[in-house]
């Protein structure tokens, strides 16, 4: 059975959510993840989410990562894992959970040109996958209003601009004073980075079904009021929204888990809360006279706008992940040098661990970075409330 590895990577690739049932079989489809308990580690606790995700539909199909232990890899590597075994045990399985071992010589080869084709096939759609959380990304943050699903949510009053004084926006706002943050007072607030929704859906709520091979939500998820924010290239483009829902009664973040979610390509993107001394978005900053400001740069929206108002000489991101602070555009001239706001993960080796990846993805532009990290609290804005 040798030279076999590239047909049976296929094959698992081809039937990846049927192989996550066989081998994670607790875990359950969340959008283009599978998510599981991981069954090595024995991580379920109570107060804890399965941290296990596998990636079943769009994107690099197979690729997984434990976030808690740091364990990744492809699917043959999820077969190892969760298998223990080794790349020989791996095959060994998938020549069982493919029916390969049974078969002919010329039904192998027959079966290694039909992989070609459906890779092939499963590029192409992803790649048409990939165009369309693009496109949507930018309609969901100007969403209009709508009886259709805007990208991967149902916004049925659209967004509202900032300075609108929607009730969603004085919401958002009281939501944000109750955290230390009061953004009308910032004085270079980047405006175009946010909008307001009465009613977002939730869509990690949304309840799907699928039947022959056609996917599609079958009862969508709870409403809230939100908080749309424009996740921007270095060209300003609007590759990723980032939606932050809100409580309908009180003025906190909605009762569902998580309350914040990305939809579209948030990797070399920011949210630029503030503009600094020049006043200019960081896109169109590269106009004669211009000086280059420190820029402050951080995971949270609230972590990162408690430095707008105190430090108004810095431009202030929210990057929406420690993997999103590592591939920020910092290169560009407007960037001076690099406050990296960290949260205050002290005992979590994962996080860690994702701190230093992003560390060095800031300073692989050769530019000065510097390390803050809260001594209270979980971050910034922690301290800027006083939370002991």
């Amino acid at each position: 059975m040798q030279g076999d590895l590239d047909i049976i990577k296929s094959g698992l690739i081809d039937r990846i959510e049927s192989v996550c049932e066989r081998l994670l079989p607790d875990g359950k489809p969340e959008g283009g993840l599978w998510v599981a308990w991981n069954p090595v580690e024995l991580d379920q606790k109570p107060g804890r989410l399965p941290a296990l995700k596998v990636r079943i539909r769009g994107g690099d199909l197979g690729a997984w990562r434990c976030y808690r232990s740091g364990a990744k890899g492809d699917v043959l590597k999820l077969v190892e894992y969760v298998e223990r075994t080794d790349i020989k045990g791996a095959l060994a399985w998938g020549r069982d959970f493919l029916g390969i071992r049974a078969m002919s010589p010329a039904e192998r080869q027959s079966l290694r040109k039909a992989e070609v084709v459906r890779r092939q096939e499963r590029d192409h759609k992803a790649e048409r996958s990939r165009l369309f959380k693009l496109q949507t990304a930018d309609q969901l943050f100007f969403a209009k209003p709508s009886e259709k699903e805007t990208g991967p949510a149902y916004c049925p009053q659209g967004t509202f601009p900032f300075g609108a004084n929607t009730a969603a926006e004085l919401h958002a706002k009281a939501y944000f004073r109750g955290r230390g943050v009061d953004l009308d007072a910032i004085a270079g607030l980047n405006r175009l980075s946010f909008r307001f929704s009465p009613a977002t859906e939730w869509w990690k709520g949304a309840r799907y079904e699928t039947a022959q091979g056609r996917r599609w939500k079958a009862e969508r998820g709870p409403l809230f009021p939100a908080m749309h924010c424009a996740m921007r290239n270095r060209m300003g483009i609007v590759t990723a929204c980032h939606v932050t829902f809100f409580d309908p009664v009180r003025p906190v973040k909605a009762p569902v888990t998580p309350a914040k979610l990305m939809w579209g390509e948030a990797l070399g993107a920011v949210i630029e809360i503030s503009m600094g001394p020049n006043a200019v978005p960081f896109w169109m900053a590269d106009r004669d006279g211009l000086v280059s400001d420190p820029t402050v740069v951080g995971e949270g929206i609230e972590t990162s706008a408690s430095f707008s108002e105190p430090v108004p000489e810095a431009r202030v991101w929210a990057c929406g992940s420690l993997a999103g602070v590592g591939s920020a555009p910092i290169d560009l001239d407007c960037v001076e040098w690099v406050l990296f706001a960290r949260d205050n993960n002290a005992g979590n080796p994962q996080a860690q661990k994702q701190f230093e990846t992003a560390l060095a993805g800031l300073e692989r532009h050769g530019k000065t970075v510097v390390v803050e990290a809260s001594h209270v609290g979980d971050d910034f804005n922690d301290l800027a409330q006083g939370e002991e």
